[in-house]
């Protein structure tokens, strides 16, 4: 159990440290752009990941 919550801990750091960066980086002009909108696409299957491991944890 010790190591799927440090595991869980880690991957949630990583998400709010990259959700912050990408918040700060990513203006309305970027996201026209192909690698803005590719960003955007890996955040929303990341979230969706996310979401279901939560869920199934549970």
């Amino acid at each position: 159990m010790k190591k799927s919550t440090g595991f869980w801990l880690g991957i949630s750091a990583g998400l709010a440290a990259g959700a912050a960066a990408g918040t700060m980086l990513l203006s309305k002009e970027s996201m026209k752009t192909q690698v803005g909108q590719s960003i955007h696409k890996l955040g929303v299957a990341v979230d969706h990941a996310v979401d279901s491991a939560a869920s199934e944890l549970r």
